[in-house]
């Protein structure tokens, strides 16, 4: 490199852009890593690490933890817009999700604000380069869905350290406090469970589905916990189980479920979630299993289709729409508080939204 009075990272900040510009780095590709282009350009690992940030700040590189540093594709339209907002959720196509959605359309619209909507599929991968295309779109600020594979991935903690205005809704990020608004889920569990022990139960399970490494399944267990052991129940009464739906068959889940619900004698169960409930009911059917005469089952969710199977189910509510709406409005107000200066614009609000239980028909008193 030429010899200068710059500082070493900026030498090394203009050494990457020029790759980039003369096509060495192309769009889309990854680049050396931080080992090699230490090595290389015989400079330390803190100093290359520093440049790359800056670059990634600046829109010219984005990175996925575990796969690489990538170049921005520039050739994207980068219009500054900004009454525009990024939105990234993970499935809209949800029932959940699109009540989100609607909730955060609602506030938006209102204060004369535009979204661009993406989807990330539960994949961190594309979640880290949709926030990097909203950013070069120039977006005022996004509110986010985290994928929930989160443990590689600094895309989001990235645009906190950037002071980049985003609000989290329905999930937090574990080592990254940041803005959120999300159901209670921790008192959302504690009622389900508390009902089924006002109602006689002291074998009760809690049953989810494979992922266990987001906040929101975090909080529904710790609510599950917190509630058995208010009650007095011992670290060995209470039941934990998990299946993986994307290793095995229906079939194969029915027999497992089946299996442990018999051998430890459960009368009473906390679902994850409704799919989850939906997956325990179609096991008693085919099992002969009557709800709620044998087996008492609560959901979480309340989805519209559970209101409606042959034994209503009984579940706790969550309430989207309103939690969509309560985010648009957290983001507006960190727009307006940057766009001001105000000294309370690292202030982190987190908002953790009631449940309610409602009550049905697919549990009982023992």
């Amino acid at each position: 490199m030429e010899q200068s009075n710059k500082p070493l990272y900026i030498k090394i900040k203009e050494y990457i852009l020029k790759n980039i510009n003369n096509g060495t780095f192309k769009p889309g590709e990854v680049i050396p890593t931080e080992r090699s282009l230490s090595e290389n350009l015989k400079v330390s690992r803190q100093t290359i690490r520093k440049a790359i940030q800056e670059l990634v700040y600046a829109g010219y590189l984005y990175r996925v933890q575990g796969a690489g540093t990538f170049v921005f594709d520039k050739s994207i339209n980068s219009d500054k817009k900004n009454n525009h907002i990024g939105v990234l959720l993970n499935n809209c196509s949800d029932e959940f999700e699109s009540k989100i959605l609607n909730g955060i359309e609602k506030a938006l619209e209102e204060k004369g604000f535009s979204i661009t909507f993406m989807n990330s599929n539960e994949n961190y991968k594309k979640e880290a380069e949709n926030i990097h295309k909203l950013k070069h779109e120039g977006v005022a600020g996004m509110i986010i869905m985290p994928a929930e594979d989160q443990k590689d991935s600094n895309a989001i903690s990235d645009l906190k350290e950037e002071q980049f205005p985003f609000v989290l809704v329905d999930r937090r990020l574990q080592g990254c406090e940041t803005d959120v608004v999300m159901s209670d889920n921790i008192d959302g569990t504690f009622k389900a469970t508390n009902h089924l022990i006002d109602r006689g139960h002291h074998k009760i399970a809690f049953i989810k589905n494979r992922y266990s490494i987001t906040s929101t399944i975090e909080d529904r267990i710790t609510g599950y916990k917190k509630a058995m052991k208010n009650f007095g129940f011992e670290d060995e009464e209470i039941l934990l189980y998990s299946y993986n739906e994307y290793k095995k068959t229906e079939d194969q889940i029915y027999e497992e479920l089946y299996k442990y619900i018999t051998e430890n004698k459960i009368t009473g169960i906390v679902a994850l979630n409704d799919y989850v409930a939906l997956h325990i009911v179609k096991m008693s059917r085919i099992k002969n299993i009557k709800i709620p005469e044998d087996l008492s089952v609560v959901g979480f969710d309340d989805k519209e289709i559970v209101k409606h199977l042959e034994v209503p189910l009984t579940t706790v509510a969550q309430y989207p729409k309103n939690i969509g709406y309560q985010a648009g409005n957290l983001l507006i107000k960190k727009i307006e508080i940057k766009n001001n200066d105000e000294l309370d614009s690292k202030i982190i609000h987190q908002i953790y939204y009631p449940t309610k239980l409602i009550i049905r028909n697919s549990t009982k008193n023992l």
